[in-house]
C-alpha cells in the first residue's frame, strides 16, 4: 500500500499542471440500477429521475478542494485545516469541487471529517471524476477481462495500459465501455464510497471525463480513433450487437468487425478489423477553416462514433450519474450531477450551428467531441445529467464566446442548467485586463453556475493571490448575482 501511495505521489507531483493535480482527486459513485450482460446499451432506458433544486444564479464553484490520509500533495487531512480552509471562502463561494487522493481506510477517514466541517460552514461540496481511472485499482485488482484495449497505427490490438507518469509505472487500463467491468466496479463503490459519504455530497462532478486517449492530445490536430481504448473483445461484442440491430453494412455484407480506414491494417487486425472507406474527419484543422464546412465522417463511421459516443454515456457517465442520484435521493442537500466539459473535447464540430465559428489563429482550439467519445447533445439529454457547464481557457479572444454560445444552446434545448467557466487562471494572477470581457460574456449568456480555477489563488498567501484581483472579481460576482 505504501509504494502505491508513493506511486500516486510521484505522478501528482511530476505532471506539469501540478497546482492543478496536487489539489484535485477522486470521489465517484457506483451504479444502483441492474445491468444484464446483453443489455443493449444503446437502447433508450426509461428512468424516473427525481427532479433536483434549481440552484440560483450566479452558483459559484471553484477548484478544488482534495483529501488524503496526511496533510501533503496540497491535500488536507485534519479538522482543524478544514475549518481554517472553509472559514476563509465561507460566504465568498457556494461550492468546491472535492476528492481524495486515494481511498484507504485512513483516506477516507480524513475525507468525512474534512466534509463534515463544510456542512458546518455551508460550502457545498461536489464529487469529482478527475483522474479515476488511476485509482480504480484502490477498489481491487482489475481482472484481465475488464482490461481495455487499443489498436497501434499498423492495426494491431493489444492490451492498453495507462503510460508511465513522472516515475509511476503504467497500469492496466480499466475498460470503462465493458458492463460487466462496470458492474463490478458499482458494486465497489457504492459499498466503500457513496453510501458512507450519503448526505454529506452535494452533487457528482464529472471532469472532463471523455474516452482514454494513449497519444499526446493537440488543439487543432485530429484525436486518431485507433487510440482510443475502444477495442477489448467485450466491445467487438457490443459493436457486432448494435450493426445487427441497425443493420449496418459494408458492400451488402452486414459489419461485424472493428472498421479501419486503411486496408493495410486489416493484415494485422488478427481478423478482428476489416477495411471501411469514408473516414473523412480531417487530420488538422486550420486557422480560419469554418467548422461547418468541414468534411464528416459517413457511413459505417458515422455508426461508429454513435456507439462508441453512446457507450461511453451511458456505461460510464450515465450509470455512474444514476447511481448517484439514487444514493442520495431524498437527502435535502443533494443538487444532482453536472459535467464539466473542456471546451474542445466535449464539443463535436459536427453539431455546431454557426456558420462563423472558426478556429482562431490564438489557440487554434478546434471541437473533437465525438473523436474523444462525447456527444454533447446525446450528454445534455441523459436523464440523469442536471447541468453542463462549458470549460474555457483564456484569452477571450481564442474564439471563446462561440464555444459558450454553442454550449450554452445545446444544453438549454434539453431543459438542463448551463454553466461556464471563464475565469480559469492557471499559474499566473487573476486577469485584471479579462475581467471586464468575462463579466461582459457572462451577463450575455446568463449562465446559473460560475466555475473558477484555482481556489488556492483566493487566498491571501499564495504567490498568486491579488487583493485587487479578488475586490474585482468580488463586485462582478455580487453584480451578477443581485440582491440578496
Amino acid at each position: 500500500m505504501l509504494i502505491e501511495y508513493y506511486a500516486d505521489m510521484k505522478e501528482l507531483l511530476g505532471n506539469s499542471v501540478h497546482r492543478r493535480l496536487f489539489l484535485k482527486s477522486l470521489g465517484m459513485g457506483a451504479v444502483l440500477w441492474p445491468f444484464p450482460r446483453e443489455r443493449v446499451l444503446w437502447a433508450a432506458a426509461s428512468v424516473d429521475v427525481q427532479s433536483q433544486p434549481p440552484l440560483p444564479r450566479g452558483y459559484l464553484l471553484v477548484q478544488d478542494v482534495g483529501t488524503f490520509n496526511q496533510s501533503k500533495f496540497g491535500a488536507i487531512s485534519t479538522t482543524e485545516e478544514a475549518r481554517r480552509l472553509f472559514g476563509q471562502i465561507a460566504g465568498r463561494i457556494d461550492a468546491v469541487e472535492f476528492g481524495s487522493l486515494f481511498y484507504g481506510d485512513n483516506d477516507l477517514r480524513a475525507h468525512e471529517a474534512v466534509a463534515r466541517e463544510a456542512a458546518l460552514q455551508r460550502v457545498d461540496l461536489w464529487a469529482t471524476s478527475f483522474r479515476m481511472l488511476r485509482r480504480v485499482r484502490a477498489f481491487g485488482p482489475i481482472r484481465p477481462e475488464f482490461q481495455a484495449h487499443v489498436m497501434e497505427a499498423d492495426g494491431r490490438i493489444v492490451p492498453a495500459q495507462i503510460p508511465e507518469e513522472a516515475g509511476s509505472p503504467s497500469e492496466t487500463l480499466f475498460d470503462v465501455l465493458n458492463p460487466e467491468a462496470m458492474d463490478w466496479f458499482v458494486g465497489r463503490f457504492r459499498n466503500k464510497y457513496l453510501q458512507r459519504m450519503k448526505g454529506l455530497l452535494t452533487g457528482l462532478f464529472f471532469n472532463e471525463d471523455c474516452l482514454t486517449y494513449l497519444a499526446t492530445a493537440q488543439n487543432a490536430i485530429r484525436f486518431d480513433y485507433w487510440r482510443n481504448a475502444t477495442f477489448s473483445p467485450r466491445v467487438l461484442a457490443l459493436w457486432r450487437e448494435y450493426c445487427r440491430q441497425r443493420e449496418v453494412t459494408q458492400d451488402g455484407e452486414l459489419v461485424d468487425k472493428f472498421p479501419v480506414h486503411d486496408q493495410k491494417m486489416v493484415a494485422n487486425g488478427a481478423g478482428l478489423s476489416q477495411f471501411v472507406p469514408g473516414w473523412n474527419v480531417p487530420a488538422q484543422i486550420e486557422p480560419g477553416q469554418r467548422f461547418v464546412d468541414l468534411p464528416r465522417a459517413e457511413g459505417v463511421w458515422r455508426h461508429w462514433y454513435e456507439f462508441t459516443c453512446d457507450l461511453f454515456l451511458k456505461n460510464w457517465i450515465g450509470r455512474l450519474a444514476a447511481a448517484a442520484n439514487e444514493v442520495n435521493r431524498g437527502e435535502p442537500g443533494w443538487k444532482g450531477t453536472m459535467y464539466f466539459g473542456f471546451l474542445n473535447w466535449s464539443l463535436p464540430y459536427e453539431q455546431v450551428q454557426n456558420p462563423n465559428f472558426a478556429v482562431s489563429q490564438i489557440q487554434s482550439w478546434a471541437a473533437w467531441g465525438r473523436q474523444r467519445g462525447v456527444d454533447l447533445t446525446k450528454l445534455a439529454g441523459h436523464p440523469e445529467i442536471n447541468a453542463i457547464v462549458c470549460e474555457t481557457f483564456p484569452p477571450l479572444a481564442a474564439n471563446l464566446e462561440q464555444f459558450v454560445a454553442e454550449y450554452a444552446r445545446i444544453t438549454r434545448a434539453a431543459g438542463k442548467t448551463f454553466g461556464v467557466m471563464l475565469h480559469r487562471d492557471d499559474n499566473w494572477p487573476l486577469k485584471l485586463d479579462e475581467e471586464p470581457g468575462r463579466w461582459a460574456l457572462i451577463e450575455k449568456y446568463q449562465p446559473t453556475i460560475l466555475a473558477r480555477y484555482p481556489l488556492e489563488h483566493m487566498l491571501p498567501g499564495n504567490e498568486f493571490y491579488t487583493a485587487e484581483g479578488e475586490a474585482l472579481f468580488a463586485r462582478g460576482l455580487a453584480h451578477y448575482k443581485g440582491p440578496v
